[in-house]
């Protein structure tokens, strides 16, 4: 089911009819559809089998911040070059910065990228024009431009040469903006996004009991999908370790 078909089907269980016109443009249900989006995507336990997604980033010569969007959680990150693939250990990034990041980035010597931490992603003020740094301005790891759906990651040392790097992690599934635009939950479990939305509908509203009632509702629907990614997880394992 793709957007225009999603805010139709909400259109008609909702009976908010205000909210999407009856040739199904969007007039307001289209935010509050998204908006369920991220909250299943963030319910429970990630029953949601299509949360975890992988990245792939270029980082030049030199280069060592890596910027990930819709990204909710960083698990793990690897660099690939055309001969070899390697893990990144995870580091505080006041430790990165003690031991790479006192000189400016032009002079911190490059190799194979071997560690990694989650950077700061933004300063303040937040409209400063990076001018206004004047020599200071090569001591700044925070990237310039529009940071909101952004994960800005540390690796270091710089690469030696131009790598891939994979993000291993947890994300949002796709914004629905176009009528045609799809994603996990309007194909597989339309009827469960129509019901989040609702949800929202009753929190903006500031009905504690709607939104209570559902919640369980919704609870239900990611329960079952809890328990097919169990009978995933044990399938064909016969006994435990130790």
């Amino acid at each position: 089911m793709n957007f225009l078909q999603a805010r139709q089907l909400f259109r008609s269980v909702s009976g908010r009819h205000d909210l999407v016109n009856a040739d199904g443009t969007d007039n307001g249900g289209g935010f509050y559809l998204n908006e369920g989006r991220k909250h299943l995507d963030r319910h429970l336990f990630g029953a949601n089998r299509k949360t975890p997604a992988i990245c792939y980033r270029f980082c030049d010569v030199g280069s060592f911040a890596v910027q990930v969007p819709q990204c909710r959680a960083v698990k793990e990150m690897w660099v690939a070059t055309t001969e070899e693939r390697w893990q990144l250990e995870k580091k505080l990034l006041q430790d990165l910065k003690a031991a790479y990041m006192t000189e400016l980035p032009s002079e911190i010597d490059t190799g194979d990228p071997l560690y990694y931490s989650p950077g700061i992603p933004r300063y303040i003020p937040e409209d400063a024009a990076p001018g206004d740094l004047e020599a200071f301005l090569g001591y700044v790891d925070v990237p310039a431009g529009d940071y909101y759906d952004i994960t800005n990651i540390i690796i270091m040392p710089p690469p030696s040469e131009k790598v891939m790097v994979e993000v291993v992690g947890l994300f949002y599934s796709m914004e629905l903006v176009n009528d045609t635009d799809k994603n996990y939950w309007s194909e597989n479990h339309p009827l469960t996004l129509v019901m989040a939305a609702q949800r929202y509908i009753e929190v903006v509203n500031r009905n504690s009991q709607g939104v209570k009632d559902w919640d369980a509702s919704i609870a239900t629907e990611i329960t079952q999908l809890d328990m097919d990614l169990v009978e995933e997880l044990i399938a064909e394992v016969d006994q435990m370790e130790g």
